[in-house]
């Protein structure tokens, strides 16, 4: 990439790409407050475009998430790293699916893996398409001194091609939920937003 805005693109790329989640054991083996969780999630997503950390989380948002059965209960109001690992994942995917899918699938996955074996293998998907968007991006950007692409149009390319991406994978993950709920193999989620039981075993 060697146009400035594909420059800047790059850059914030790499840094994407090398910023690593924490895997279970990395994530604090220690009951936090409330406050000690939003400042922890706060600094792992402040490098992030888009919504602000601010807005991917708030002490409201994790009560009402308790409320609904999304996370687990407190005890004593403390938050172990269960519900660390648990927020990480819903403040990654709620900007793309509802909360009724992210629900459905982190259920999906506790049918065959631990907890902790879930939430690892959500950080390694996420690094894994972290690094295939950017190889994406560099493909196109190859185009720059190949063709008589502009820089403007290999990013205007580019973003359509990631927003079709986007919403062809949440399609398809929405569905999949769908036929899996319908099958009653997973909970669903009431007119509140409250997980309710299974439809049947």
């Amino acid at each position: 990439m060697e146009d400035k805005l594909a420059q800047e693109l790059e850059a914030w790329g790499k840094e994407k790409v090398a910023y690593k989640f924490p895997r279970w054991e990395q994530i604090p083996d220690i009951d936090l407050y409330m406050d000690q969780v939003v400042a922890l999630l706060e600094k792992h997503f402040h490098k992030f475009p888009g919504e602000s950390a601010g807005k991917l989380i708030s002490p409201s948002m994790i009560n009402n998430y308790v409320k609904q059965g999304i996370i687990p209960p407190t005890i004593k109001k403390r938050y172990s790293r269960t519900h660390i690992a648990y927020l990480m994942m819903l403040c990654t995917l709620k900007p793309v699916l509802p909360l009724a899918v992210i629900q459905g699938i982190i259920e999906f996955q506790l049918q065959t893996k631990t907890f902790a074996e879930v939430y690892d293998h959500f950080v390694t998907e996420q690094e894994q398409a972290s690094s295939y968007t950017m190889e994406q991006a560099k493909a196109e950007s190859r185009l720059l001194g190949q063709t008589t692409t502009t820089e403007q149009e290999m990013l205007s390319n580019l973003s359509l091609k990631m927003a079709v991406l986007a919403n062809s994978s949440k399609i398809l993950a929405e569905k999949i939920i769908e036929m899996e709920r319908a099958e009653g193999k997973l909970s669903t989620l009431d007119d509140h937003g409250k997980k309710t039981k299974k439809i049947k075993m």
